[in-house]
């Protein structure tokens, strides 16, 4: 993983022996940019409050307070960081609290490396996965509320220079660019003049000029007067464009046209230090401020205020809606209907809370009102209802609008449908935790799982089993007919395992040709034997790829809890132990952890 990235991470490690918080900072040098050391878990708890730290790796007995009280602590602040216990677990009832508590790693002492890698690796990839979705979300709300105090100042105020200022460096923060300028054109668009500009380096003022033609930019200008963007990187420019890449340090560009009242005026920029084109989503935003300035400088030619908001609202993406003093609907935005399916005429006159899904309760819209009535702003994340009954997710900023006399003329809601965004990152969260091929749980979801349901029986007295699949002879068909055969081979079985079992049993990707599967609330011996031996009868099967019939073997080991072991680490290892034993006893075959598993069934845990 690119070190850059993993640097993000700060791990908090708590332990009395100096000699084993030394060794664990240097094993963690590689994965976290920040290593916090504690000696004790009174001062691990103080250090988690103060830095909240992403991973949690602590011993369990300490002076002041042990481990397992800390982590007790540490889940009322955080639900969802990730922890990982070490020690000798010779103590079964404190492995189980420590279960109990939401532990989701363990490992023992003395460390060895490439355990302790495997253990902090999926958690430091979790936790990076959650604060890249975090990050991105943070960012696009950071850009439409820059955008919304963008609209909200042009519409307070009669001349748009007066916070242009502000309100670029507002932008240029919200979107992480490097920079932001703006330029206009003179009255024959021959040439442009550099009004502000501001980027890491400098603010400049300065006149600084661009004619069209000699700078061998009339492309860009043709583009710009059909309204249409220009967005792209150093490498892709001639010399001349890079000088003015160059000019502001940066290495990829975008430029929006600005109109006035249907002529194209000028152009807004933002420059990125990398070379990247920005996406989507950020141009879709961005867009949106161009319009902004245009509707500002129409203002500033003698508009009312009212029709300056009119054409701001009708070229932003975003959907816009005007409320008077008593809540009630006097104009929207065509935006506005195509995201919600009403027309204009349907919704004048109406009170907004037409848009209800009934999913937030009295409490929720009291405390959105009292924050307006507070701070004359309100902005969050409110799901609500279109007109063909469709639930969508809404990023809603309102604003109030008063008079000279301070008294409320308006009330201005703008917001933007991310329901899109919200299945992006579901999606982002679906990568992370299955396997690409197969579409199977991988390890870090089989972790999850398998710790929940260790808690649950042990709650619950209950058993669960963990199955070890090793396909046999499949690396002679990677060899002969190519990884392309070996895959489908993998699809195949992956299929073929989840016509056998539950929709509540795991089956993962453990990697290359192992499988593992998790039964949960294992009822009989019996029950286990029969799925066994389902299992065992896909390697009956032959597959068809590429015309040629192939097939593979299977060794299967079995362990249960919690007979064989009581923790997801020690249930995998006995899984695994037995499906060698399993493939030492002649491939093809069906193991247990135990020799006689029969005595299993006269377990008290078995219902």
């Amino acid at each position: 993983m690119d070190k850059a990235v993993l640097q993000q991470l700060t791990v908090l490690v708590v332990d009395d022996d100096r000699i084993t918080t030394a060794i664990l900072k240097n094993m963690l040098n590689k994965y976290a940019d920040d290593v916090i050391i504690a000696s004790n878990g009174e001062e691990g708890l103080a250090h988690f409050k103060t830095y909240r730290p992403d991973i949690v790796l602590s011993d369990i007995n300490m002076p002041k307070m042990g481990g397992l009280e800390m982590v007790e602590q540490i889940r009322k602040l955080d639900e969802n960081v990730k922890i990982a216990i070490f020690t000798n677990f010779e103590n079964r009832d404190i492995l189980l609290k420590a279960i109990q508590y939401g532990v989701n790693q363990f490992f023992s002492k003395p460390f060895e490396a490439k355990v302790f890698a495997q253990v902090i690796q999926p958690l430091c990839d979790d936790a990076l996965a959650k604060k890249r979705i975090e990050a991105e979300l943070n960012r696009h709300q950071s850009i439409l509320h820059a955008i919304n105090e963008m609209a909200h100042s042009f519409l307070q105020q009669s001349d748009w220079k007066a916070s242009l200022y502000q309100e670029l460096l507002l932008l240029k923060q919200a979107s992480e660019t490097a920079a932001v300028f703006i330029y206009e054109n003179n009255q024959t668009n021959e040439y442009a003049t550099q009004l502000l500009a501001i980027s890491d380096k400098s603010t400049k003022r300065k006149k600084r000029y661009i004619h069209y033609k000699k700078h061998h930019l009339m492309r860009w200008k043709h583009k710009l007067e059909r309204g249409e963007l220009v967005n792209g990187c150093l490498r892709d420019y001639d010399r001349s464009k890079q000088r003015i890449l160059h000019a502001y340090q940066i290495d990829s560009l975008l430029i929006l046209p600005i109109f006035v009242a249907g002529k194209w005026w000028g152009f807004l920029g933002i420059g990125n230090s990398n070379r990247q084109e920005m996406n989507g989503t950020d141009v879709e935003m961005l867009s949106t401020v161009a319009s902004i300035i245009g509707s500002a400088i129409n203002n500033k030619q003698n508009m009312q205020s009212l029709e300056m908001s009119s054409t701001v609202f009708e070229h932003t993406m975003d959907g816009v809606l005007i409320t008077n003093a008593d809540n009630k609907i006097v104009h929207v935005n065509d935006s506005f209907e195509k995201i919600t399916g009403y027309k204009e005429h349907e919704v004048v006159g109406k009170d907004p809370k037409l848009l209800k899904s009934g999913i937030h309760d009295k409490h929720f819209y009291k405390q959105m009102w009292d924050q307006l009535t507070l701070n004359d702003s309100w902005q969050g994340e409110i799901t609500n209802r279109k007109k063909n009954g469709e639930v969508y997710i809404e990023w809603l900023s309102v604003n109030t609008i008063r008079n000279n006399k301070g008294e409320i003329e308006n009330f201005i809601g703008i917001f933007s449908d991310v329901t899109h965004q919200r299945k992006d990152a579901q999606d982002h969260a679906y990568l992370a935790t299955h396997d690409h091929l197969t579409g199977l749980s991988n390890r870090l979801l089989l972790n999850d799982r398998l710790e929940h349901a260790i808690n649950h029986a042990y709650r619950f007295d209950k058993c669960i089993a963990v199955i070890f699949c090793d396909l046999d002879n499949f690396k002679p068909i990677n060899d002969i007919y190519g990884h392309s055969a070996g895959d489908e081979i993998l699809k195949s079985v992956a299929k073929e395992m989840k016509k056998l079992l539950r929709k509540e049993d795991t089956i993962c990707r453990f990697g290359g040709d192992e499988f593992v599967i998790l039964i949960e609330e294992l009822k009989s011996f019996e029950y286990l034997e029969t799925i066994l031996t389902k299992i065992r009868s896909i390697s009956e099967n032959t597959f068809i790829v590429e015309g040629k019939e192939l097939s593979v073997g299977m060794s299967i080991g079995a362990s249960i809890y919690p007979n064989d072991a009581v923790s997801a680490e020690g249930l995998l290892k006995c899984a695994d132990e037995a499906m060698y034993k399993a493939k030492n006893g002649g491939k093809n075959m069906i193991a247990y952890y135990q020799n006689d598993p029969m005595t299993y069934c006269a377990n008290t845990y078995i219902i």
